[in-house]
């Protein structure tokens, strides 16, 4: 005589392998490119007071579901509900939803579900696994909010990101993909029962599913049977799960119908879809939520420099789309200065152009590649126009110029210690950017940094230079060497070498000569361990009259002319050496340095 439905499902809940392998105590990751995935570790066991819901069944659901874009569509592939109706977490500033994809089609999934089980549980029945929350501590022992997240993305990665709560257990077969133009989905599997085949997989989903020649197929060619996959040439994606999937590649759809429905074949039945789900932190103890949501709060990740150009309200946010990674910077720009910007992000989403950029062509693009990320921005501005812009990634790299290359604009640099570039708020017109502000992301940043502070002296409208480019390695680069003309005439020639550290051997890097007034040259060299800790001088308006130099080792080197204002330079903290110059000069036959800003800096490691 057979177990009553009631008595079935009592055992289950008391067998140890049932509880141990029960659906909900795993999480499920969303960091995949594929969709939802469960996480091998178990991440909660079951209170011994809960109180679950584990209901027998046989019921058979046939559902086509209209998914907006190609990222929901891949939850719903999988049996999950579309990510904009999931509860929200605290991770969702750091993982905004995906933009729509252009148009290609219309997505459609259409599933067929064999219900066995239907399991529903409260996350207060949950307690979390030990050895989950003690990773979630030793994340947050780190010292600095880059590196407290940067680990708690390896803990969610290994645990999961949310934990199924309501779930129906047993078997599916789905299809989804993109309809061509003026295609529609016709057909139903309700009314349609196909022939027993022999074992050409394509076809026979094709035809258990009744959707031979509907789609424009857009998703990577796959087959999955508990959790294994097989790659196809032709590009939907296709999914079989629970069952006896054998009995359908050997048999046919009837066959393995027939037998999701009426045998006992849970050790093969999967989770087929998600009905409720809940943020995984919900499992932790209110201390350490408390800490993950103060670290994950908006204030704590973006932080913004101060704005330069003309001083109004901002009319454009450089974090209005979220906390993402930027793949791309657009410019639009003249002799005369920077005309419009915009982002490109790695999901796609776009910010701006704001002005001119939108009734124009594109000029210049800055792209980054994977894991590349903007670390500095150099801004020339005036009181009503931002002049030009460079920009610096974390692999060293110094954009062109953007904008105007002869200046009357002040430099800023704008830097977080070492952030990552979310973006850039600021103002505009149709013609021009009028104002910037960076702002950035205090989850992604380099390892090591050097803190800088400027000092500029002259003003001119003269050609821009800017020594970052030369500096190798900026974290162990110092300034080794310094020619210059030594005849007693205001400055030129001046010409800078970086050296820095590579592989245990020393490499030079030697900027321009800025300045080509003739005259006799002369080369100071510093020794090592010797670094510039003041400058002194003289200049008067657009002309750098005079430099002298002095190091930590007390030695001293001047050149110029004795004439103009004097000037005493030193950096802010005592620690701190000149790292190196930004400028301008006239550019011709008879140039000499109109002005320098002096880039203090961290000394080289």
């Amino acid at each position: 005589m057979s177990p009553r439905p009631d008595e079935l499902k009592d055992r289950l809940i008391d067998e140890s392998d049932f509880k141990l392998n029960l659906p909900v105590l795993h999480g499920i990751a969303f960091g995949g490119s594929a969709g939802p995935y469960k996480c091998s570790q178990q991440v909660a066991q079951l209170r011994p007071d809960a109180i679950s819901s584990i209901q027998l069944c046989q019921d058979i659901e046939i559902e086509d579901i209209y998914p907006a874009n190609e990222h929901e569509a891949r939850f719903i592939h999988l049996g999950w509900p579309s990510p904009s109706t999931l509860p929200s977490q605290s991770w969702d500033i750091l993982t905004p939803g995906t933009q729509a994809s252009p148009p290609l089609g219309t997505w459609v999934c259409r599933r067929l579900i064999v219900h066995r089980w239907r399991i529903s549980i409260q996350s207060k029945d949950l307690i979390a696994m030990d050895p989950f929350v003690e990773a979630v501590e030793v994340a947050l022992e780190n010292s600095n909010t880059s590196d407290k997240i940067r680990a708690l993305r390896d803990v969610f990665a290994t645990w999961g990101d949310m934990i199924p709560l309501a779930v129906v257990v047993g078997a599916s077969l789905a299809t989804t993909g993109a309809l061509g133009p003026n295609q529609s989905l016709t057909g139903s599997v309700s009314t349609f029962r196909p022939p027993d085949r022999g074992p050409d997989m394509m076809q026979i989903i094709d035809q258990s599913l009744d959707i031979t020649g509907n789609f424009e197929r857009r998703f990577a060619s796959r087959i999955q049977v508990c959790l294994i996959w097989f790659g196809f040439e032709d590009p939907t994606l296709f999914f079989l799960e629970g069952g006896y999937p054998d009995v359908f590649s050997n048999s046919g759809f009837n066959a393995w119908l027939t037998s999701a429905v009426n045998i006992d074949s849970s050790p093969t039945w999967e989770v087929v879809k998600v009905n409720r789900a809940a943020p995984i932190i919900d499992l932790l103890p209110k201390n350490l939520r408390q800490q993950i949501n103060q670290l994950l709060s908006y204030t704590n990740i973006v932080s913004r420099s101060p704005s330069v150009g003309t001083q109004m309200p901002s009319g454009f946010d450089g974090a209005s789309l979220g906390v993402k990674g930027i793949k791309q910077i657009n410019i639009w720009h003249n002799s005369a200065g920077v005309q419009d910007i915009s982002f490109v992000y790695v999901d796609r989403a776009v910010a701006g152009p704001y002005g001119f950029g939108r009734n124009n062509q594109m000029y210049d693009s800055f792209v980054l590649a994977q894991d590349e990320f903007i670390t500095g921005c150099f801004v020339w501005y005036t009181s009503s126009v931002i002049s030009s812009l460079q920009f610096v990634k974390n692999t060293s790299q110094v954009s062109a110029f953007y904008g105007a290359q002869t200046s009357a604009g002040d430099p800023v640099i704008f830097n977080a210690g070492g952030n990552a570039l979310l973006g850039l708020s600021g103002n505009c017109n149709t013609q021009n950017l009028l104002q910037a502000q960076a702002v950035w992301r205090s989850d992604v940043k380099v390892d090591t940094y050097r803190v800088t502070s400027t000092a500029t002296i002259g003003v001119a409208n003269a050609a821009l230079f800017n020594d970052a480019q030369y500096l190798g390695d900026p974290i162990n680069s110092r300034i080794s060497k310094i020619r210059f003309r030594s005849s007693a005439s205001v400055v030129a020639g001046l010409q800078v070498t970086y050296s820095h550290k590579q592989n245990g051997n020393e490499v030079h890097q030697e900027t321009p000569a800025r300045g080509t007034d003739a005259g006799p040259i002369d080369s100071w060299v510093l020794a090592d361990g010797e670094n510039i800790t003041q400058v002194k001088g003289r200049c008067s308006g657009a002309v750098v009259y005079q430099l002298e130099f002095v190091t930590n080792k007390g030695n001293t080197k001047r050149f110029g002319q004795e004439a103009g204002e004097v000037f005493n330079l030193v950096p802010p903290n005592k620690d701190m050496v000149l790292y190196y110059l930004l400028g301008k000069r006239i550019s011709c036959s008879a140039g000499y340095v109109q002005s320098l800003t002096f880039v203090w800096g961290a000394p080289p490691l």
